[in-house]
């Protein structure tokens, strides 16, 4: 598909474009945007690497329009590295791209509903944060798979949530994307993970599973002029899930 095809024209950094969401999104954004992923991208960089990042970071010229965070790993990775590619990532690269992004920037990351089942407190999430790449071990020695993913990504959308406060100043505004389950490459793990019974669930109470492009679609509403007003929040992308099985129970 041609990417320039109806494309909206804003330099624009997408991680985790190799596939699914990420690849969806490059198509709206056009030929301006940059993709970034392990292979097959504008800037090839492991995520789960600190200097990795700090050197893709180095090798993208001002001005940015804004990032996308899109990339993530699924409880079947070894707890570490969810932690480091899902919320700890972001953030570095966040903070080594700031002074190239212009006032009125936009930043959304992709969390997922799966973070509302994360009982870890506001306090805990801020300490996982913090703490940087350094922590990682500490925490995820005691994390199974599917629990690293969940409290990846409770972090992640804390993270928009402090990080918004902190770019107010300049316009930029920041905001999260939570999709439920999406017809994507990695589903299958999240069947394992979570079960397939709890991922067929969600599919019957709301008639199917997203697809790429529609997740991709509210993020890159997020991410334009049209969403000028839109700060801070957390937007569930799910097909109406938690709405219906909160009635139903």
């Amino acid at each position: 598909m041609d990417r320039n095809a109806g494309a909206l024209v804003m330099r624009i950094l997408v991680t985790g474009t190799a596939s699914g969401i990420g690849a969806a999104l490059m198509t709206m954004l056009g030929a301006d945007a940059i993709g970034l992923d392990r292979h097959g991208a504008d800037l090839v960089c492991d995520l789960a690497d600190p200097a990795a990042i700090a050197d893709a970071a180095s090798r993208i010229d001002a001005p940015l329009d804004g990032i996308a965070h899109v990339a993530g790993l699924p409880g079947t990775a070894d707890a570490a590295i969810v932690l480091a590619v899902n919320c700890l990532a972001p953030a570095l690269l966040t903070d080594a791209l700031l002074p190239k992004l212009r006032e009125g920037a936009a930043i959304v990351a992709v969390s997922s509903i799966a973070a509302l089942r994360c009982d870890w407190q506001a306090d805990a999430l801020d300490a996982l944060l913090d703490g940087g790449f350094r922590a990682l071990t500490h925490h995820a020695a005691k994390l199974a798979g599917p629990e690293a993913y969940e409290v990846s990504k409770a972090a992640l959308s804390r993270w928009v949530v402090r990080q918004s406060a902190q770019c107010q100043p300049r316009g930029i505004r920041v905001n999260g994307v939570s999709p439920g389950p999406v017809e994507t490459p990695i589903l299958t793990d999240f069947r394992m993970t979570m079960g397939e019974d709890r991922i067929a669930a969600a599919a019957g109470l709301v008639g199917r599973h997203g697809t790429p492009a529609e997740i991709a679609a509210a993020i890159a509403f997020l991410l334009s002029a049209e969403a000028s007003w839109i700060n801070g929040i957390d937007l569930r992308v799910d097909g109406g899930f938690h709405t219906v099985r909160a009635m139903a129970a």
